[in-house]
């Protein structure tokens, strides 16, 4: 079996899809080799560096061009089904909701990590909602399987295409055993003093954006504030898009010195600036998945989180879970955490528990199984 996986929609700083083609490659490239791997990436990330295992190929294409947009579409439409017929690919592996409209024969997998271009538009820019929603819709007519990242993000797509009768997986995230309990002290006062962080703060990761509902956790804090002075909240995670209201939410609420905002973090920060952390606070409007708060459970941090779409299947009975569009809610799951101290501890055990059942081996390990399902289909020619 030849698998070609598509991970040119990969950008260097790595968050949620990233984050997830990368480890999931990496088990991938690492498993026995019952299956040839062909890795389609930007030259410009040698993190996606794969090579040196004799069942992986990478396959390099200049970033210089394919990072951008337009290019981009040409190599998944012209380039990658010119790769399928060289190599004699079986399956194509297209990670990000679109796939080659055209594939000579290749059996087609798209994993689908939520549905938020057709749930909150308003929330995107107006050309990723109609470009991702095309895809979105080609996948459901063309593709020969699915894969959703939880079963709400499989709900949420079948609730728009009930019509869709091909194969489908739900397979979880995982977390790296890098996010784990008991991390080094040292490391962990490293990070402390490279982000130049205070001994107790609440905690966010994530992508600066509108879904994310960071205003909304700043409204939050500040009521609390007072009740807990020695407490800062600290905001991590790259500018995305439609931020502006979360640093005028900031400049409104009179606590500037007390909110802190570290910009990106890199993979290997993250455990010791979760270890680092009182709580996480995890409060968005709607998640295919949602890692960060997999990560947070995986350190034994007492986590807040959403109770809607993915998050109370990731976080289950290990997290305090709210209604993120109730500010009152945010601020007193906040408050219980930091007053009640076995309340606290319960939570820490919990977490650790909950975070032990997602790996990402076990996501290589069904991911390579939906390959073998697609082109055991007795439907299956190779041309």
């Amino acid at each position: 079996m030849k698998v070609l996986f598509d991970a040119t929609c990969v950008t260097k700083n790595k968050a949620g899809v990233g984050v997830y083609v990368a480890n999931l490659l990496r088990e991938l490239a690492s498993m026995p080799h019952s299956f040839q791997l062909f890795v389609l990436v930007q030259d410009d990330d040698p993190s996606m560096d794969f090579g040196g295992r004799p069942n992986v190929r990478t396959i390099r294409v200049p970033a210089k061009i394919f990072r951008i947009l337009p290019f981009r579409f040409l190599l998944e439409q012209i380039i990658l089904p010119i790769l399928v017929l060289w190599y004699r690919i079986d399956v194509v592996h297209s990670p990000h909701y679109s796939l080659p409209l055209m594939c000579f024969g290749a059996r087609r997998i798209v994993t689908i990590h939520d549905m938020t271009f057709y749930n909150m538009p308003e929330f995107h820019d107006r050309f990723k909602v109609f470009y991702f929603r095309l895809f979105i819709w080609a996948s459901a007519h063309l593709a020969d399987g699915l894969i959703f990242v939880s079963h709400s993000a499989e709900r949420d797509f079948r609730s728009r295409f009930n019509h869709y009768r091909n194969r489908s997986w739900v397979i979880h995230h995982g977390k790296s055993e890098a996010f784990r309990a008991n991390l080094e002290p040292g490391q962990i006062e490293r990070v402390r003093r490279t982000y130049e962080l205070g001994t107790n703060f609440a905690l966010y990761i994530g992508t600066l954006e509108p879904r994310k509902n960071v205003a909304r956790l700043v409204d939050a804090f500040v009521s609390i504030a007072a009740k807990h002075p020695e407490l800062t909240l600290v905001i991590a995670g790259m500018k995305g898009w439609m931020y502006d209201g979360i640093y005028e939410a900031v400049a409104n609420s009179g606590l500037e010195s007390r909110v802190k905002f570290t910009g990106f973090i890199p993979e290997e920060d993250k455990p010791y600036l979760l270890a680092a952390s009182t709580i996480f606070i995890y409060p968005s409007l709607y998640e295919g998945f949602g890692i960060p708060v997999l990560e947070s459970l995986a350190c034994g941090i007492p986590t807040v989180t959403s109770d809607i779409s993915s998050l109370p299947e990731v976080a289950g009975k290990a997290a305090l879970l709210i209604d993120p569009t109730q500010k009152e809610q945010i601020s007193l799951a906040m408050d219980r955490l930091l007053s009640d101290s076995s309340l606290y501890e319960r939570l820490r055990k919990e977490a650790i528990l909950q975070a032990a059942k997602f790996t990402w081996r076990k996501t290589a390990q069904q991911t390579l199984t939906s390959y073998e399902d697609v082109i055991s289909d007795e439907k299956y020619s190779r041309f």
